[in-house]
């Protein structure tokens, strides 16, 4: 997609799974030598049908497969209030 890769999870797969099937959609990404091969590229099925670039997404795909997948928890990464505060948020 245009504006990023996406998955949609059923159910509750383990991180590791996950993480197995991010990457085999990223050979999937590599696989594909045409644009007319990818699924859904139309006017009627993607709004940005006209934007995609193959190479770049080849690219962003390679990338992803290079530095491998990662789990970010929420936690891990949250801002801290004063951060937060910092950046111009009103926090309670």
């Amino acid at each position: 997609c245009r504006t990023g890769f996406y998955m949609s999870l059923l159910g509750s797969p383990t991180e590791e799974r996950v993480g197995e099937a991010w990457l085999a959609a990223m050979r999937d990404v590599l696989a594909v030598n045409r644009m007319e091969e990818i699924p859904e590229l139309n006017e009627f099925q993607c709004g940005t049908y006209t934007m995609h670039s193959l190479e770049e997404a080849k690219r962003i795909a390679q990338g992803i497969i290079d530095q491998g997948i990662g789990v970010n928890k929420n936690d891990d990464i949250a801002l801290s209030p004063e951060r937060l505060k910092a950046l111009g948020n009103d926090v309670q």
